[in-house]
C-alpha cells in the first residue's frame, strides 16, 4: 500500500482536478449527487466560506472533505475517497485531519448529513462516533440523516 499525506488545500490552483476526484468519487450513488453538477468555482466558494482538507498520493488528489464552521460545530460535507483508494484508510485519516482542525478553531462538535438512502454511510460515521440527530429533506433532494460527533 502506498502512503499518502493529508493537508489544506489553501490554493486556488488545481480545483478543478479535486473535482474530478469528487466527481468519480460520486458517480456510483443513485440518485445522482448533487456535487456532480458542482464545477470548480462552486469548490472555490466552498473554500472561501470555509476549507479544503486533501489527501494526496505524491501529486494525485485521492480524497477530500470540505468543512465550513457553523455556530459551534464543524459542519463536514462531500467525504470523498477516490474509488482505487477505498478501505485503505483515506476517509479516517480525512476525518481525523477535520477533527483537529474543528478542535484547534475551538467546535464544540463535528456535524454532517448522510443520505437514508447509503445505510453503509450510515455505519461508516456511526464507527466514527457518530451519532444520528435527526432527519430531514430539503428542496425534493434524497431524505438524509443528521449526525454529530461531540469534541472532547
Amino acid at each position: 500500500m502506498s502512503d499518502f499525506a493529508v493537508r489544506r488545500w489553501t490554493t486556488g490552483k488545481r480545483l478543478g482536478d479535486i473535482m474530478a476526484m469528487v466527481h468519480a468519487a460520486f458517480r456510483e450513488f443513485e440518485p445522482p449527487s448533487g456535487v456532480l453538477k458542482e464545477t470548480a468555482a462552486d469548490l472555490a466558494a466552498r473554500q472561501r466560506r470555509g476549507l479544503i482538507l486533501v489527501a494526496m498520493d505524491g501529486e494525485r488528489f485521492i480524497g477530500s472533505v470540505f468543512a465550513a464552521r457553523k455556530g459551534d460545530a464543524f459542519y463536514l460535507t462531500r467525504l470523498a475517497t477516490a474509488p482505487a483508494w477505498r478501505k485503505r484508510g483515506v476517509g479516517r485519516a480525512l476525518m481525523a485531519a477535520a477533527e483537529q482542525e474543528a478542535s484547534a478553531s475551538g467546535a464544540a462538535r463535528l456535524t454532517l448529513r448522510v443520505r437514508q438512502t447509503l445505510p453503509g454511510n450510515l455505519a461508516y460515521f456511526r464507527r466514527l462516533g457518530f451519532v444520528v440527530t435527526g432527519e430531514g429533506r430539503e428542496d425534493g433532494r434524497t431524505p438524509f440523516h443528521t449526525m454529530e460527533r461531540m469534541l472532547a
